[in-house]
């Protein structure tokens, strides 16, 4: 759409610690090798997203020629000491209880609490739309649930969202400083990338 602003967001590939649901938020693992995905066209040539090995191999296999601007602050929320656990390993675990009924302030031990993890990102996505347009961002479920209940049109909550790997979000405003100003976007599209599988 012409003299629209648009940002498009993209959930990495899965991984098997993802397929195993296990919390996998800063466990640096590959996604899995034998999915088929759609490509995509980076109108600027340059993608920026996580710094973690999902999110770049997400990106070589999605986009082609492409530059790839990595930032840690587009990283998963951080689990602490349950990174690579299950729910089953965990839920005897009083503060893991408090935490799946507070998790905007509660923090799993050694980890971050979803508000610490949505001021990195809010901070990281604005500094995105000052510098680029039409940005591209590949990341995480948490980040991008933060990112669509702050901004989609359709007002969810975090866990409300649905983002399944491998999907893209495309969500346009009239004009860039309605983004920095906080507005929710006035168009929002959703676009499975992978031909093989959902999940």
């Amino acid at each position: 759409m012409a003299g629209t602003f648009t940002i498009t967001l993209v959930r990495h590939l899965p991984t098997q610690g993802n397929r195993d649901k296990k919390y996998i938020g800063w466990t640096d693992e590959p996604i899995i090798d034998d999915i088929l995905t759609k490509k995509l066209t980076a109108i600027n040539k340059q993608v920026i997203g996580s710094d973690l090995t999902r999110c770049k191999q997400t990106v070589a296999k999605v986009f082609r020629g492409i530059s790839y601007t990595e930032n840690a602050n587009f990283r998963e929320c951080s689990f602490g000491d349950w990174e690579q656990k299950t729910y089953n390993e965990l839920k005897e675990d009083t503060l893991y209880r408090n935490w799946l009924d507070n998790p905007r302030e509660v923090a799993p031990p050694n980890g971050e609490s979803l508000e610490q993890m949505e001021d990195r990102v809010l901070q990281a996505f604005y500094e995105v739309v000052e510098e680029v347009n039409h940005p591209i961002i590949i990341t995480h479920g948490g980040p991008i649930r933060f990112l669509l209940m702050k901004f989609a049109p359709i007002k969810k909550s975090f866990w409300e969202w649905e983002v399944p790997h491998g999907c893209s979000y495309e969500l346009q405003w009239t004009l860039k400083k309605d983004v920095l100003e906080g507005k929710r976007c006035m168009s929002f599209s959703v676009e499975h990338l992978m031909e093989n599988e959902r999940t």
